[in-house]
C-alpha cells in the first residue's frame, strides 16, 4: 500500500473530516428542532392545564366546639408564637370571651379570624364603617409590609438567621433540623424577592419598616388600643408583629428592635396587651 492509499484511508482525510462536519451539522439541526418541539409541547400542555380548584375557606362553625390553634411555638421571651401570624390569631382569641371549638380546619390567619367572627358574632365588638375601614387598612400595613420586614430580619439578615439556626425547631433531631432550616431560607428569600421587598438593601428595607411603624404609632397616639378602648383585629395583627420584634432577642436582628423602640407608645402598648391578655399562656404541644 503506497503513501497515497494510506493517506486516503487516514482518519484525518479531508473528505472524511468534511463528512463528519456535515453529519454534526445535521445532528445539531435535528437536536434544535427536537428542542423547539419539546418547548412548544410543554407550553401547550401548561396552557391546557386547568388552574387547581382551591376550596373556599369555611365560613363559620359550631360555637360549642373546642378550638385548637396549630402553629409554631414560642421563642425567646415572646409570649405567643414565633410566627407573628399565629400570634395574631392567639391574640384575637384572647381578646374574645372564653370560647370553645371541633373538627373544622381553617388555614391562614385572615380566614381563621373571619371564621371566628362569623361563629361568635355576638361576642365581636361593633365598629363603625370608618373604624372597620381603618382596621382593614392597618391589618394590610402590618401583614403585608411590616411582617415581611420581620421575615427579612429573621431569615435573610445573617445575624438573625444565626439565631434561627440555634433556636428554631429544637424538637427536630440533627442533622434533619439544620437541613430543614437551610432549605427554608432560600424559599423565604425567593418569596420576598417576588413580593418586592427582597430586592432592596437592608437600609432601604429599614426605611420602609420605620415608615410603617411611624404610621402605626401616630394612629395609636395615647389611646389604649388602635381604635379606642376595645381591641380589634388590627390590634391582633399589630401585637403579633410587635411582640416578636421586641421580645425575640435570639432570632431577630437587633437593628429591627432598635427601630421599633423609637416609638415609646408602641412598646407600652405591647407590654399592656401582654399583661392584660397573656397572663395564662397557652400550652404548646410540640409535634413535628
Amino acid at each position: 500500500m503506497d503513501s497515497r492509499e494510506k493517506h486516503s484511508k487516514s482518519f484525518w482525510d479531508f473528505d472524511d473530516v468534511n463528512t463528519v462536519y456535515i453529519l454534526n451539522a445535521h445532528v445539531v439541526a435535528a437536536t434544535a428542532v427536537a428542542g423547539l418541539f419539546g418547548v412548544w409541547y410543554w407550553v401547550r400542555r401548561l396552557r391546557s392545564v386547568p388552574a387547581p380548584i382551591i376550596p373556599d375557606s369555611l365560613q363559620s362553625g359550631t360555637p360549642s366546639d373546642e378550638i385548637t390553634l396549630i402553629g409554631f411555638p414560642r421563642v425567646s421571651d415572646v409570649v405567643s408564637s414565633c410566627s407573628p401570624y399565629v400570634a395574631k390569631v392567639e391574640a384575637w382569641l384572647r381578646f374574645l370571651p372564653v370560647i370553645r371549638h371541633g373538627k373544622n380546619t381553617v388555614a391562614d390567619s385572615y380566614f381563621i379570624i373571619k371564621y371566628l367572627e362569623q361563629t361568635y358574632s355576638e361576642a365581636i365588638p361593633r365598629l363603625s364603617a370608618e373604624q372597620e375601614a381603618l382596621s382593614v387598612a392597618l391589618q394590610h400595613l402590618v401583614d403585608d409590609c411590616l411582617m415581611r420586614g420581620l421575615a427579612y430580619h429573621r431569615w435573610i439578615q445573617p445575624q438573625g438567621f444565626e439565631g434561627v439556626k440555634r433556636h428554631f425547631m429544637k424538637g427536630v433531631p440533627e442533622p434533619l433540623r439544620s437541613m430543614l432550616l437551610q432549605q427554608q431560607r432560600p424559599a423565604v428569600q425567593n418569596a420576598l424577592h417576588k413580593q418586592g421587598l427582597g430586592r432592596h438593601s437592608e437600609r432601604d428595607i429599614n426605611l420602609m419598616v420605620d415608615e410603617g411603624l411611624a404610621a402605626l404609632s401616630a394612629i395609636l397616639g395615647d389611646k389604649r388600643y388602635l381604635l379606642g378602648g376595645q381591641p380589634c383585629v388590627a390590634d391582633a395583627s399589630a401585637f403579633g408583629f410587635l411582640d416578636n420584634v421586641l421580645f425575640d432577642t435570639n432570632c431577630v436582628n437587633p437593628g429591627l428592635r432598635e427601630i421599633a423602640l423609637q416609638y415609646d407608645n408602641l412598646a407600652a402598648y405591647t407590654e399592656r396587651i401582654r399583661s392584660d391578655y397573656f397572663e395564662g399562656e397557652l400550652t404548646w404541644e410540640e409535634t413535628y
